[in-house]
């Protein structure tokens, strides 16, 4: 008796850890061994520190021979940790879909949808990885679909927040199980769709997957009123004209600073970009809400580029519009200290004689922030400009008032 409390004691000894032999024994894949520790009667659900129990460490390192063991030995596969998750979480860690397998066999009802302290279920953390096997295995045992997560993040986010190959396959996956539309356009509790998400992390495969699935809606915006075309144009991505395609409406709307997605690709030198949306009858270089064109973002930014692009398809723009402020892109350039684009600007007609609301030309916005080098190029245009009046004989001139 008093042998078997010792063996007791030491195959329940936990380390700095909390963990115990049978833990380390799944973590060394030691099947033998443990066998032997759970035929002497170990606690097979005593838990380290952070709560996690021998069948969590078995079902994240997809140890189907151990897990097996150690439910027929009633562990239970909902224990929670410290973070509330549960080896069915874990089991869609491993790319063997055996662990998930045995331990769905043990669950009752409705217990599927167990959520982690952030209110993800196993299909959410099976989007994740990209797990095709897995997500359609979950789906059979009819995990719901449409859970949101603590973020309002459905399993089909995830999937669609994939760099993974695979990613596609998940999706598709998730998309023929839904039941309505309204999964594929489901917001996040910051407005974003898993159209959103598959744009910003690049994966195309998934977008082109979205995008061809009849009830997706490009136009649904994100809490600062940016939709799938403002994340595309922001990143610069060739998907831009299936987008545009798409948009039906016909419409493209503004952001909550009335910025439109060509004012992001311009302001990212994306060239290629601008020319797509300029393409499209639909876009024109309308201005925010502090009256800036996208010509005058990227007259900030120094994209000459683009500014050649936009005066290319529209040989009319006005070089010297102004904001609200009545800042020309004149000001906006030698402002941020683009030498070249300042040059440019002259050099297309852009006024240097031009003052904003304060009644400051470019000359002393370039002033004011120290950049020397486009203040030699404002003084440089200044004595071309007044020579040319001077190589004028008696002729009528309307003089600028710096000469």
């Amino acid at each position: 008796s008093n042998q078997k409390k010792m063996l007791l004691l030491l195959g329940n000894w936990p380390d700095q850890f909390g963990r115990t032999p049978l833990m380390y024994c799944v973590l060394a894949d030691r099947q033998e061994c443990a066998e032997l520790l759970v035929k002497a009667r170990v606690d097979v659900e005593k838990a380290d520190k952070n709560q996690r129990t021998a069948l969590h460490f078995a079902a994240k390192k997809g140890n189907w021979r151990i897990l097996k063991l150690l439910l027929a030995k009633r562990a239970s596969p909902l224990q929670r940790d410290v973070e509330g998750i549960t080896p069915l979480h874990l089991a869609t860690y491993s790319t063997s879909v055996r662990c998930l397998v045995l331990l769905l066999r043990h669950l009752e009802p409705g217990q599927v949808d167990a959520q982690d302290n952030h209110k993800r279920t196993a299909l959410h953390w099976s989007a994740f990885y990209s797990h095709l096997q897995h997500t359609c295995l979950l789906i059979k045992y009819n995990s719901n679909i449409g859970i949101p997560d603590a973020d309002g993040k459905t399993p089909l986010h995830w999937a669609a927040n994939s760099t993974q190959p695979s990613a596609v396959l998940t999706v598709d996956c998730l998309l023929q199980a839904a039941p309505t539309d309204s999964i594929l356009n489901w917001q996040d509790y910051e407005g974003r769709t898993p159209l959103h998400f598959a744009i910003a992390c690049g994966n195309v495969t998934v977008v082109e997957a979205l995008i061809a699935s009849p009830g997706c809606n490009v136009t649904v915006h994100d809490n600062l009123f940016r939709t799938s075309l403002h994340w595309a144009a922001l990143l610069g991505q060739y998907i831009v004209p299936l987008l545009l395609e798409k948009n039906t409406s016909g419409i493209i709307p503004s952001d909550n600073q009335g910025a439109t997605p060509l004012h992001y690709a311009a302001q990212n030198n994306f060239t290629e970009t601008v020319e797509a949306f300029l393409q499209h009858p639909s876009v024109y270089d309308e201005a925010d809400l502090e009256g800036r064109t996208a010509f005058m973002w990227a007259a900030g930014k120094g994209n000459d580029a683009i500014l050649q692009t936009l005066l290319r398809l529209n040989p009319e723009l006005d070089v010297d519009l102004v904001d609200k402020y009545g800042t020309t892109a004149l000001h906006a350039a030698a402002f941020s200290g683009h030498v070249g684009t300042v040059r440019l600007l002259l050099k297309l007609g852009a006024h240097i004689d031009a003052v904003d609301g304060m009644h400051h030309t470019a000359l002393v916005r370039a002033c004011e922030m120290g950049h020397k080098d486009v203040v030699q190029a404002l003084i440089e245009e200044l004595y071309r400009v007044k020579k040319k009046f001077r190589d004028v004989p008696k002729l009528k001139r309307n003089v600028p008032h710096y000469m």
